[in-house]
């Protein structure tokens, strides 16, 4: 698994920093990975709590203003309602 050209030290202590260097950049990639999937729960909790809220608001804005608000009706229906306005 190792490229040809790679040039490892003959040293023993250089192997061994080598390769508890290693070791310490997975325990940190692990601790990262954790932290990233702990993130995307918190962010999908709220998500559905901002989307059940906007859902509060919505039912609240129905109860005070009604379910449509006011329109013109279409020309030749409601002169008098248009005249009004403009």
């Amino acid at each position: 698994m190792t490229p040809p050209d790679l040039q490892l030290p003959d040293d023993v202590e250089t192997l061994k920093a080598m390769v508890l260097a290693m070791a310490e950049k997975a325990a940190r990639t692990d601790a990262l990975e954790s932290e990233v999937a702990d993130l995307k729960a918190r962010n999908a909790d709220a998500d559905e709590r901002i989307e059940r809220l906007t859902q509060i608001l919505k039912a609240f804005d129905r109860a005070r203003f009604g379910r449509q608000s006011e329109k013109l009706g279409s020309p030749g229906i409601d002169d008098e309602q248009q005249a009004f306005v403009f």
